[in-house]
């Protein structure tokens, strides 16, 4: 785990698997933004990566800052700042929103990062927040499906038995957490496949019940919660079974 910000700020085949992702892998999270925070409103994009989200932000009309870890990914240009927002470098409530796609699953400490992304913004401004659920036990059906058709197996995992014993256990978290249990399980990364990118590098075993908690617990009030999908059949299921789904979805108000 302690390897993975010198992965980040080295990795060329990592940033080369950013820059290759398309605009459409970040409508889910821009509608998050453009239905529930105003434009012109200032927006720190943590993790930004290459900096695709907060491009799109921009052309959405928010004035964005992008940040990440890793200097060797960010555009070379301004509004962009190398910054750990797990001790984020901005005073209080400088913000009116921050948001993070995909990120959340990346952060040895979750806990601390949902802190200080609530801290940055302002009372009434807004957190987005939009990363797999991985403790559905979709992410065990999905990674058995990747292995019956040879596909890049999700999080590295090349065991069907392994996959199998997922879905199980996934089930099993999911229900401690309904049940109100906070684990905020690390997860150790599987860098050593070499595969690059499919969550193999995730260090927390992310779980929508908790994360929304956890911000409820700092004031925040919850305006959506798994609300984005991938497909007619997951949106129905983030309804009816919103900790079972694979994706977490939240929009929170900062008290």
């Amino acid at each position: 785990m302690s390897d993975l910000p010198a992965y980040y700020r080295t990795s060329d085949a990592y940033a080369s698997m950013l820059e290759e992702q398309g605009d459409h892998v970040f409508a889910g999270y821009l509608r998050l933004f453009t239905t529930r925070v105003p434009h012109g409103s200032s927006v720190v994009d943590v993790g930004c990566g290459v900096g695709t989200s907060t491009r799109l932000l921009r052309l959405a009309g928010y004035d964005a800052l992008g940040t990440d870890l890793s200097e060797r990914f960010l555009p070379d240009k301004e509004g962009f700042a190398a910054v750990d927002f797990e001790q984020a470098p901005f005073p209080d409530a400088t913000f009116d929103a921050a948001g993070a796609l995909n990120v959340l699953e990346h952060i040895a400490r979750p806990r601390r990062l949902l802190d200080e992304m609530v801290r940055v913004v302002r009372p009434g401004g807004h957190i987005v927040i939009a990363s797999p659920n991985l403790t559905s036990p979709l992410v065990g059906v999905r990674i058995l499906a990747d292995l019956a058709l040879r596909r890049t197996p999700y999080l590295g995992l090349r065991s069907p038995a392994g996959a199998a014993a997922l879905v199980g256990r996934n089930l099993a978290r999911s229900a401690a957490a309904i049940a109100g249990r906070d684990a905020f399980a690390p997860r150790r990364p599987a860098l050593a496949t070499g595969i690059v990118g499919y969550d193999v590098d995730a260090v927390y075993w992310t779980n929508a019940a908790e994360v929304r908690r956890h911000l409820e617990r700092r004031g925040c009030a919850t305006l959506e919660y798994q609300t984005e999908a991938r497909s007619a059949g997951s949106r129905l299921l983030a309804r009816l079974l919103p900790s079972l789904a694979g994706q977490l979805a939240i929009v929170a108000r900062v008290g």
